[in-house]
């Protein structure tokens, strides 16, 4: 290998270590916020798996001796001392981690990172280097029938498309992808199942940048000619990226759509797949060609897997496996024709066996990666647990908390509780700290209006049952409570006594000295009744100057005492109003609840005895007349 080619190498290799800093941006751009982390470290992880075991062991089994035709056969590269075939080792290494993180990607933001590791440990030893004798090395049996694929279109991108196919039908889609989490319907509206968007789109597109640079370095490291292969390289990989991009810019145009940010990056890394198996040997119009059909079968494949119910975040499977397959098989029809390969007879030949090696090297790739998981899966488990999967990844595999995260904990903590009385906490200079000191702007206008409206309701709910002048209970709530107590004493037996109570005169003490002073007597009238009263008692303003109380477990004797006091703590002493010491005095009926079945009946026979102690010359107690009629004999006068 000459100075110049081994610089290129060094420098190729570099450039497809780039497109893994590519793979890491697009992935993370196009899954959710919550599992960016995960899909970053899963291509750091891979990256270094492949690199170790690939050099340990893989390289071996790809570019050794050859087996019959199937396996490679020699030692590990790692024991040489030959700096052309340890770079040229190194080289293949990268392509081994970027066969491996096309994998990462399709099965994002539900796999657990130990049943990826071991997925991609897998790949490693028993995949990709297999499959690249077959292709790539001296006696290969692909390579000696003469199936062509210069830089992997098929021995790279479809070997790792086929793996994230087997994985992805395996593992299943995301909560919520395809149905609801209540129904198994498929989402209305949606083509084949739920939007999931993706997080930043234009770090995406920064990823979909470094990919196309690095891929320069991909298609052209295996040079082995750098005045006559490079340059055709070069343009052909610039041309593969461009159409891709054009061709889905055009499509839009064509069916009057607006062509998606998406799409155009699907069309952009089909159309570099799609040449990539031929960039050596297409004229720059082949190229166009293969690199219109590349994006134009990933976007395509896009849209088929949704309508198939899989999930592919990032679209790796219709990218690398459908463009790759298509690139690799249709190769021959746009070759020139000086670089037929000698093994075949003509075009047509060849092309046959492209188709051939295509479907092999896919078919074996998606058998061997459907194998390793079912067989594994009970041991590691490849799906991550619901909770973990809507916590996000980022915190279920990694522990990378993000104020976001705790943000979202607190409000689902407040929101299960119902207890909204105490402000979020998170980082103040962050987006989430923006979020959160808008929510508690809400919160606080939430609960000072939720405040309000409990004193509004409170005093609704007490007005309904109380007179709003004195505080004592209203017309309403003291029949309640009588027809109560009626209630109780038919049932249970005893007796108790309703107090009617009329103070006296009381129109001339409005014509004289004015409602105001009226209402004053009565919220004093309403103080000294409750400071007289017992805590069973039952105090209630009935209209104007009417007052009526219940006397709990009292025979009738016992509520002539009780009034007695009553009309004592009224007549004692003058009232004390605005206008100066006033003598107040009242008329009092007594009747006792137990004799009468009804409220209406026990409220006239109070109301009679009233009335008799007015007639009877006022300021008095009077007790209701008896069972035949007659006033009860008992009538007390004031002091």
């Amino acid at each position: 290998m000459s100075d110049a080619l081994m610089i290129w190498l060094a420098l190729s290799t570099f450039l497809v270590l780039l497109m893994q800093a590519g793979f890491a941006c697009y992935e993370a751009g196009m899954v959710r916020r919550k599992n960016s982390v995960n899909v970053a470290i899963k291509n750091v992880a891979d990256l270094g798996t492949s690199i170790f075991l690939y050099l340990l062991i893989g390289f071996s089994v790809m570019f050794g001796p050859s087996w019959n035709g199937v396996l490679g056969m020699g030692a590990s590269p790692m024991l040489s001392d030959d700096p052309p075939l340890i770079l040229t080792a190194l080289f293949q290494a990268m392509f081994c981690g970027t066969a491996i993180t096309i994998v990462s990607g399709a099965v994002s933001e539900r796999t657990t990172f130990r049943g990826y590791l071991l997925l991609a440990v897998a790949m490693t030893l028993l995949v990709y280097p297999i499959t690249g004798h077959w292709v790539w090395a001296e006696g290969g049996w692909l390579a000696e029938m003469g199936f062509f694929d210069f830089a992997g279109s098929t021995a790279v991108h479809a070997v790792g498309g086929a793996i994230a196919l087997a994985a992805v039908i395996l593992i299943g889609p995301r909560l919520g992808r395809f149905e609801t989490e209540r129904s198994a319907e498929p989402v209305p509206g949606t083509a084949g199942g739920g939007r999931i968007d993706s997080d930043n789109l234009a770090v995406s597109a920064l990823g979909a940048f470094l990919l196309m640079f690095g891929w320069f370095g991909f298609n052209s490291g295996g040079a082995t000619d750098f005045e006559t292969q490079v340059p055709l390289i070069l343009v052909n990989t610039a041309i593969g990226g461009a159409v891709g991009i054009v061709v889905i810019l055009l499509l839009g145009w064509v069916m009057g759509r607006k062509a998606g940010a998406v799409d155009i990056l699907t069309g952009m890394l089909g159309g570099l797949v799609g040449i990539t198996a031929g960039c050596e040997v297409l004229p720059p119009l082949g190229a166009v060609a293969l690199g219109a059909l590349g994006g134009l079968v990933a976007v395509w494949g896009t849209h088929l897997l949704a309508r198939l119910r899989l999930d592919d975040p990032v679209g790796a499977i219709p990218v690398h496996l459908f463009a790759g397959v298509v690139g690799t098989a249709l190769l021959p029809l746009f070759a020139y024709e000086h670089k037929i390969p000698p093994q075949v007879d003509g075009r047509l030949d060849w092309l046959g066996v492209q188709v051939l090696g295509t479907l092999t090297v896919s078919v074996f790739a998606f058998c061997i990666a459907w194998v390793v998981i079912r067989v594994t899966d009970p041991l590691v488990g490849f799906r991550v647990s619901p909770e973990d999967e809507r916590i996000g990844l980022n915190v279920a595999e990694h522990g990378a908390g993000t104020a976001m995260l705790d943000l979202l904990n607190q409000l689902a903590a407040q929101g299960v509780k119902g207890d909204f009385s105490n402000p979020v906490t998170v980082e103040r200079e962050s987006e989430a700290g923006y979020i959160a000191a808008f929510y508690n702007q809400v919160r606080e206008r939430f609960v000072s209006e939720a405040e309000r409206s409990n004193a509004l309701l409170e005093e609704a709910a007490f007005l309904a049952n109380h007179d709003p002048l004195t505080g004592l209970k209203n017309r309403r709530a003291f029949v309640a409570a009588a027809n109560t107590d009626i209630s109780d004493l038919n049932r249970y037996g005893g007796d108790d006594c309703l107090i009617m109570i009329d103070l006296d005169h009381f129109k001339a003490i409005n014509d004289c000295h004015g409602h105001d002073v009226g209402d004053e007597v009565l919220v004093e009238l309403a103080h000294r009744l409750r400071r007289v009263a017992r805590e069973t008692d039952v105090i209630a303003r009935l209209g104007g100057e009417e007052f009526g109380i219940i006397v709990g477990r009292a025979t009738l004797d016992q509520g002539l005492i009780s009034a007695r006091r009553f009309l004592t703590a009224i007549n004692k002493e003058p009232f004390a109003l605005s206008v100066g010491p006033l003598a107040v005095t009242a008329s009092l009926g007594v009747a006792s609840l137990a004799q009468h079945t009804t409220f209406d009946a026990a409220l006239k026979a109070a109301d009679e005895a009233l009335y008799a102690a007015k007639r009877g010359g006022r300021n008095r107690v009077c007790a209701a007349p008896a069972a035949d009629g007659h006033l009860a004999p008992e009538v007390i006068q004031a002091d």
